[in-house]
């Protein structure tokens, strides 16, 4: 054979190996669609529960009162991307995030590559144990009941106002704690001391692995997800061929979101240090990921909750020998649970392509794109009850008398499958270089056109008295109603936290948005500038 007959004939080898791949990915998608059909009146959430119970707060399990709520972010270098988190959570109205680590040298370019991840443990903690001081500034000070919310720096959205997160927040503790109560199985002579309190985002693989961190996570440990078994159809809970993750219900910690009490966060970030300086120690001072530490602590709350139920029952439900000699004598209650429905915050590693941006009155548009997911019919369908009730940041734009369209008429990202609108868009997904949603995906959010105008309405403000950030029923006719911290009313813009500031008087120091937001290698001479990223209005920077 020639030297060009065989040239020819690897070339149509090729094509004929290309043809048969598309084909076998076009069977595979064809497989896909084909799985999902479902019934109408099917729930997402398998225990039968509507969207509107699912965010109602039962008032009687509600204590009244007032308390703060505080947006953390742990953040040591300048960044659009970090702007996009600072200046989404301004506009929509929350309390102007504080960030920690500032300036910090985690020598994220030398062999300590997982100290800036580590430092989401130390700095928070470091946070927590003097903000809660008695010395505190009064301004910042927190008590252990006020909310705090830590979320990651550089891949973090926020979409839906701070009352619809506290809303949630509250609607999902109180159904885990049902549930929780419904796993004791009624009386017994031992007392039922599991609590949910601190609710954190979640993800569909369990990681990381072995090969990748040294913490163990226990995956075998945690519980089943609440959402509906057939989820993703028949398959669901098992690998599939294109995206071997994405068929399984979300049920394994991610760390880019962590809500709770001040006080009980304080004592879970004690442990997940200790954890960590443990594993540390144990391995010659590697460790590349926090995510694998949070989750072997939830990892092992969830053997002691097993292990407690089986020494109240004289049952048994799997717990190893190891472990109760582990779980003896000690408390592994943190009050830890996940936030199983991606309401609160919706990673989209492995879902990749479940979610966009939709008006939710375009039932044409929901229709089209659940069908090309093969989901048939359609689960997504008009505004949350929680947020059709919220406040539209819009309307403190409008003029008097002025008409402001509704929710259903705003672009806000929604998972076609779960049908969640979650407040917190998170942008972890890096398979074939997704990161570049942070960048092509800003524009399509609701509050983009109107950023600029929204940001100069709360720095500037008008003079009116503080309200509240959300007011909830609360037991015996009261209400819960939650505030930005005090300082909020003179310090408009982000704050950092300075160990050395928080006592004396002079609270939490500003960070203008040129220092926050910059490209670590801009400077004045720079072609671009991180308004023109931020804004893209060609209106330089605010």
């Amino acid at each position: 054979m020639s030297a060009s007959s065989r040239k020819m004939l690897r070339s149509t080898r090729a094509k004929l190996l290309l043809v048969a791949g598309l084909v076998g990915i076009y069977l595979v998608a064809s497989m896909q669609a084909a799985k999902f059909t479902q019934q109408p009146q099917d729930p997402v959430l398998h225990h039968d529960e509507s969207t509107s119970s699912r965010h109602d707060v039962d008032p009687e399990k509600t204590p009244a009162g007032d308390r703060r709520f505080v947006v953390v972010v742990p953040a040591d270098d300048p960044n659009p991307d970090l702007c996009k988190v600072v200046t989404s959570a301004i506009a929509l109205g929350y309390p102007s995030p504080v960030v920690l680590n500032w300036g910090k040298d985690f020598n994220k370019h030398g062999k300590d590559f997982g100290s800036s991840h580590l430092g989401k443990i130390t700095g928070t903690l470091e946070y927590l144990e003097q903000m809660t001081r008695n010395d505190a500034d009064d301004g910042d000070r927190l008590s252990d009941d006020d909310l705090v919310l830590v979320v990651d720096a550089y891949d973090v959205w926020f979409q839906l106002p701070p009352e619809v997160m506290l809303r949630r927040y509250h609607a999902q503790n109180q159904e885990a704690n049902r549930r929780l109560e419904a796993q004791w199985l009624g009386s017994s002579p031992v007392e039922q001391t599991m609590r949910q309190s601190i609710i954190v985002s979640t993800q569909k693989r369990c990681w990381p692995t072995p090969k990748d961190s040294p913490s163990r996570l226990h995956c075998h440990a945690l519980p089943e997800s609440p959402l509906r078994r057939d989820l993703y159809g028949p398959g669901t809970d098992t690998r599939s061929l294109l995206n071997p993750w994405h068929d399984y219900r979300p049920r394994y910690l991610n760390s880019g979101t962590i809500m709770g009490p001040a006080g009980d966060m304080r004592r879970y970030f004690r442990r997940v240090k200790e954890k960590m300086d443990r594993t540390l120690a144990a391995n010659g001072g590697r460790l590349a990921s926090d995510q694998g530490v949070f989750a072997e602590v939830l990892g092992e709350q969830e053997i002691w909750r097993t292990w407690r139920r089986d020494r109240a029952y004289n049952s048994s439900s799997g717990v190893s020998p190891e472990e109760a000699v582990m779980m003896a004598g000690a408390d592994f209650e943190f009050g830890v649970g996940l936030d199983y429905s991606q309401e609160m915050s919706l990673p989209t590693n492995y879902e990749e392509h479940d979610g966009q941006f939709v008006q939710l009155k375009d039932e044409d548009r929901i229709e089209q794109l659940s069908h090309r997911l093969g989901i048939s019919p359609k689960r997504l369908s008009g505004v949350p009850s929680d947020l059709a009730l919220a406040h539209n940041p819009l309307r403190d734009l409008a003029a008097a008398g002025e008409a402001v369209g509704g929710w259903d008429a705003m672009p806000v990202y929604a998972d076609f499958f779960t049908t969640a609108v979650p407040v917190i868009l998170h942008h972890n997904a890096y398979r074939l270089g997704r990161k570049y949603r942070r960048t092509q995906w800003w524009s399509q959010t609701w509050f983009f056109p109107h950023l600029r105008a929204l940001l100069e309405l709360r720095l500037n403000g008008r003079g009116e008295a503080p309200r509240p950030l959300a007011i909830l029923p609360a037991r015996g006719g009261g209400t819960l109603k939650y505030w930005a911290p005090a300082s909020d009313a003179t310090k408009k813009h982000p704050r950092v936290f300075e160990a050395d500031k928080v006592t004396g008087g002079q609270g939490l120091a500003e960070l203008e948005f040129g220092e926050l937001c910059r490209w670590p290698t801009e400077d004045e001479g720079s072609w671009r500038h991180w308004y023109d990223e931020v804004f893209r209005d060609g209106k330089g920077p605010i």
